[in-house]
């Protein structure tokens, strides 16, 4: 299940950010570290039509994602955190975005729907993968953290009638 993100939601955000390096493999350059409510807020005035959501499995909080309207293509989904460590690699980040799958059809009609991933970061390749999401043939988009160069692969997912997790 998902829901909006609140005001209410930073502090399980924040707890979930430990340092400089998961704050950046999360958010990319958007924020610094340490993640302030003042930058979430900022953002969230700065763009308006993107949605925060908060995923839940047993009344019990465990992942944030972002879905964000674009004009030439369906919404792309960003900002993807399974928050708890002892969380990952159980298969809920299969559910979560299932989930946000689902709500960027409802929201946008959505046919379409688009992600990048970080080149090495396989456990999120593999989940976008199972869920049915493809490789774009585009030249990889990099960003700089720390001196080091990150490639970012475009990655999406055909919207097909009872296509589901």
């Amino acid at each position: 299940m998902i829901r909006l993100y609140e005001p209410a939601d930073f502090e399980t955000l924040a707890s979930w950010v430990t340092d400089a390096d998961m704050l950046f493999q999360f958010a990319g350059t958007e924020f610094s570290f340490p993640l302030t409510e003042g930058q979430v807020l900022a953002y969230q005035a700065k763009y308006p039509d993107r949605h925060f959501y908060m995923g839940y499995i047993d009344g019990v909080c465990f992942s944030f994602g972002e879905i964000i309207p674009q004009e030439n293509s369906g919404p792309r989904l960003g900002r993807l955190l399974i928050g708890d460590p002892g969380k990952r690699g159980l298969g809920l980040g299969m559910f979560f975005i299932h989930d946000l799958i689902e709500e960027c059809e409802r929201l946008y009609h959505a046919k379409l729907i688009e992600l990048y991933v970080w080149e090495n970061n396989i456990a999120a390749v593999k989940c976008y993968t199972k869920i049915g999401f493809d490789f774009v043939v585009i030249d990889p988009f990099k960003i700089v953290h720390n001196g080091e160069e990150y490639n970012l692969l475009k990655m999406r997912f055909v919207v097909v009638e009872n296509n589901r997790v």
